[in-house]
């Protein structure tokens, strides 16, 4: 471990609402030797005009890894680094893993002062249970790598969380639409935009409503809860009725049996073969 005791520290901050900032966050931002920031405009706008803030360095997605090479130098100088997304918590589709990750290699010690995200945020909105679900973050913007995300997400019984920019909302609706097919007209979604803001909108729907209703570019940040489809049977149910097809096939003859049961559970089709024939 290194003998400075330099510390990361990543700082949850308001969605846009910046009574949201916690006591603990305010103190750790004024309390740093260093700010690093996704927006460096971001800290001045939590508090009062002309409230002295420490030094403030970008470090938006594209500095993330020059300023994780650069993160080790300040913290082996015993400095205490904070790290603030432009809104939010950061890694949620947002820069900061890096970050971590250099400091952890280096061994240094990482603190995090949670705060709002829209994810969490949106899914209290949404009324969908929490019990099972996916944050799938920002969307392939299009080809291949889009459709299965899209068909991914029509397949799976868990509720999908997605960030969108707000004038992408008709092309993400008419894209789930079709990966969904007729069940689209009953897979619910729920939309918030804006939220903590003051202008803060909820749209709740199925799938195929909020495909006819919007269809113009929505306005601020949104993010998309999407609910879960209907679970499908569970890989060993479907196994054990394969299996049981097999036991019942007439036409099988008993090697052909035992070798489509082997097939199907991995057993030994010569064990499964005697079994079959001592019975």
């Amino acid at each position: 471990m290194p003998e400075a005791t330099g510390v990361l520290v990543l700082v949850g901050t308001p969605l846009g609402n910046r009574g949201d900032l916690s006591p603990r966050a305010r103190e750790a931002i004024l309390s740093a030797d260093l700010i690093l920031c996704e927006d460096t405009r971001s800290p001045a706008r939590l508090f009062d005009q002309g409230m002295s803030l420490p030094p403030r360095v970008s470090c938006f997605a594209a500095r993330e890894e020059r300023r994780s090479e650069q993160l080790q130098e300040h913290l082996s100088a015993g400095k205490r680094v904070v790290f603030v997304s432009e809104a939010g918590m950061p890694v949620w589709s947002d820069p900061g893993a890096r970050l971590v990750q250099a400091a952890v290699a280096a061994g240094y010690e990482v603190d995090v002062i949670p705060g709002p995200t829209a994810a969490a945020t949106a899914l209290c909105l949404s009324g969908f249970s929490g019990a099972n679900v996916r944050f799938a973050g920002f969307l392939p913007r299009s080809g291949g790598s889009r459709t299965d995300a899209l068909a991914r997400i029509a397949a799976d019984d868990a509720v999908t969380i997605v960030y969108e920019a707000g004038n992408r909302v008709p092309a993400l609706l008419r894209d789930l639409a079709k990966a969904l097919g007729e069940d689209a007209g009953e897979r619910e979604i729920v939309i918030g935009r804006e939220l903590t803001k003051m202008h803060q909108q909820v749209i709740r729907g199925t799938v195929d409503e909020l495909r006819r209703d919007i269809t113009e570019p929505l306005r601020g940040e949104v993010t998309v809860v999407i609910g879960g489809g209907v679970a499908t049977a569970p890989k060993e149910q479907e196994v054990a009725r394969a299996v049981w097809d097999a036991v019942c096939d007439a036409s099988l003859k008993p090697r052909a049996r035992a070798r489509k049961i082997a097939e199907l559970t991995g057993l030994r089709a010569k064990e499964v073969y005697q079994q079959l024939i001592r019975e």
